[in-house]
């Protein structure tokens, strides 16, 4: 059970990325200040501060939660699954999560177009999600040299199957089932190349 407090500051937390996004968007990402959001979400600077702790925070609000949620999804299918095939349904389960967010994301994914500092960033956010996947296909045993080259490449694969499927998703509206194309992406990877 949700309390009151907690409800309001969601709703807080939501504002500030509304706000945010729109003079992202209208403004433009590097001209906007934390001042301004504040301003025109009619709170003080340092409540921005306090739920947002840059600029680069209110553009990507969910980048620590969605890593976390990806590593525990990368362990429990590991429970039941190979480490290939616990990758492949972890990355699948995000893509699920990742449909119910369209708007944000396609929003999202514009303010990131515009802006090369953001786009690196974004790059930078992807090594971790990577390094999950390595961490993954390696498992918990000791491992040689050879092991460690075949799951940084498969790790770096399996990331750019996942790139180029959002890509692509966002590109064409963000209209189709992501899982579904996820799935799609992953038959390909898996067919190999011929």
């Amino acid at each position: 059970m949700v309390g009151e407090r907690a409800r309001k500051k969601q709703a807080t937390r939501e504002s500030l990325l509304m706000v945010a996004y729109s003079l992202f968007e209208s403004v433009g990402y590097a001209e906007t200040t934390m001042d301004d959001i504040a301003r025109a979400a009619g709170v003080s600077r340092r409540t921005v501060f306090r739920y947002f702790e840059s600029k680069e925070r209110l553009v990507f609000p969910l980048r620590d939660e969605r890593l976390a949620e990806f590593r525990g999804a990368l362990r429990q299918a590991g429970e039941s699954h190979s480490s290939y095939v616990a990758v492949r349904e972890a990355c699948l389960e995000v893509a699920e999560r990742m449909s119910g967010e369209r708007e944000r994301l396609l929003t999202q994914d514009r303010i990131v177009r515009e802006n090369p500092a953001l786009v690196g960033l974004e790059r930078l956010f992807d090594s971790e999600y990577e390094e999950a996947v390595v961490e993954t296909l390696l498992g918990d045993g000791r491992t040689t040299g050879a092991q460690r080259f075949r799951a940084r490449v498969l790790g770096g694969a399996i990331l750019g199957v996942v790139r180029t499927t959002l890509r692509i998703w966002l590109d064409e509206g963000a209209r189709t089932d992501l899982r579904q194309r996820g799935a799609e992406a992953f038959e390909i990877f898996e067919a190999g190349v011929s």
